[in-house]
């Protein structure tokens, strides 16, 4: 990697940690296609690339959902439990997905690149509607919870070990629509679930990655440790600044900011998949 390589990831970490910290999703949105991107000019081996992009981004993802979970739950903006729930009961989604899906031999690029793009647009169509009705009770205070956060758990659990993700791009909207949480606490409950999330799977990826040839020499399995704390180490000071702009920022320009980023990040992807 070059010199030049190196200060690119710097500064992508940089705008990944202020995305992590005004939304919620984690960073990896910016992470993963990032280090995706970088795998390809390093010529890292097509079987690795894809189980390696989406270890490492959920390694550089966890970092930086941590930070910005501290600055949230610091105003209060962290619903402790409901992260906790959820986070829990995405393990087994994480397991299944990482084991039987992302480390095998047909689910190449292409089709990481699409599946990626297609789960973001799903949640842009999602985050631009109408807010829901403010006078509708929380499912932080209802009964009916935990099959709330199981399903949201799967769900997350589930996007974040097939792409990378965090499961930001579920939680936020599952929260602040499903859940019926504020905008703002949504982002800082989903950055809390994040963590958990991110844990789990960078695990589980450091597992099944053992032993692979073609990894990078700082690689534990299928997480690049050196590339990704050259993400992950400026996207930390970034998400501080995203979480403190997010108590600034009136609630449709976040789901707005959110929803530009992804149609950007997905069209790019279609377009490495089918033409590029």
């Amino acid at each position: 990697m070059t010199i030049l390589q190196a200060i690119l990831l710097g500064v992508a970490g940089l705008g990944a940690g202020v995305i992590a910290g005004l939304v919620g999703v984690g960073g990896g949105v910016v992470f993963t296609p990032t280090l995706f991107a970088a795998y390809g000019v390093l010529d890292v081996p097509p079987g690795v690339r894809t189980p390696l992009t989406v270890g490492t981004g959920l390694f550089c993802t966890g970092l930086a959902a941590g930070t910005s979970a501290f600055h949230h739950a610091w105003r209060g903006a962290v619903a402790g439990r409901m992260a906790l729930g959820v986070g829990l009961a995405s393990a087994v989604a994480v397991g299944l997905v990482s084991r039987y899906m992302v480390t095998q031999p047909w689910y190449d690029a292409a089709l990481f690149q699409l599946l990626f793009a297609a789960v973001l647009l799903v949640v842009v169509a999602r985050m631009v509607r109408n807010d829901p009705d403010a006078s509708a009770p929380s499912v932080e205070n209802v009964s009916a919870q935990r099959g709330a956060w199981l399903g949201t758990g799967s769900a997350a659990g589930t996007v974040a070990a097939a792409v990378g993700v965090g499961g930001g791009v579920v939680l936020v909207p599952a929260y602040h629509r499903w859940m019926r949480l504020p905008m703002h606490r949504a982002v800082g409950t989903s950055s809390a679930t994040i963590v958990l999330i991110s844990a789990l799977s960078t695990i589980a990826y450091v597992l099944l990655g053992t032993g692979v040839a073609g990894r990078p020499g700082l690689a534990l399995g299928y997480v690049d440790v050196g590339t990704g704390l050259l993400l992950a180490g400026p996207a930390v000071l970034g998400a501080q600044g995203g979480a403190a702009l997010a108590h600034r920022v009136e609630t449709t320009a976040l789901r707005w900011s959110f929803a530009l980023l992804a149609v950007v990040v997905a069209g790019r992807l279609v377009w490495g998949a089918v033409g590029g």
